[in-house]
C-alpha cells in the first residue's frame, strides 16, 4: 500500500510542467498562467482557425504554439482559445 501511495504522488508531481519560479503548469489551465510565470513566449506561431463541432453546429477555434527557451530546454505549449491543450519539451 505504501508503494502505491508513493507511486501515485510521484505521478501527480510529474503530470505538469514546473516553471522556474516553482509553479506547476499543466494541461487545461489558462494561458495567462504561462504569461504570469514565464513572460511573453520567444516564438508565437499561429496555427489558424480549426473547425470543431459543438452544440450541433460548427465552431471555429483559434490555435497557437508558444515556444519558450529555459536553460538548455525548449518548451512548446499548444494554446487553444486561451487554454493549454498540449505541452512538449526537448533539448534541441
Amino acid at each position: 500500500m505504501k508503494k502505491l501511495f508513493i507511486l501515485t504522488v510521484a505521478i501527480l508531481l510529474l503530470c505538469g510542467f514546473r516553471a522556474p519560479n516553482g509553479n506547476i503548469i499543466s494541461k487545461g489551465e489558462l494561458s495567462d498562467k504561462l504569461l504570469i510565470n514565464l513572460g511573453e513566449p520567444h516564438v508565437r506561431t499561429d496555427l489558424g482557425l480549426i473547425q470543431t463541432r459543438a452544440f450541433g453546429g460548427i465552431l471555429f477555434v483559434k490555435r497557437e504554439v508558444w515556444s519558450y527557451r529555459i536553460d538548455e530546454y525548449n518548451y512548446r505549449f499548444v494554446i487553444q482559445n486561451g487554454q493549454i491543450v498540449d505541452e512538449h519539451w526537448s533539448r534541441f
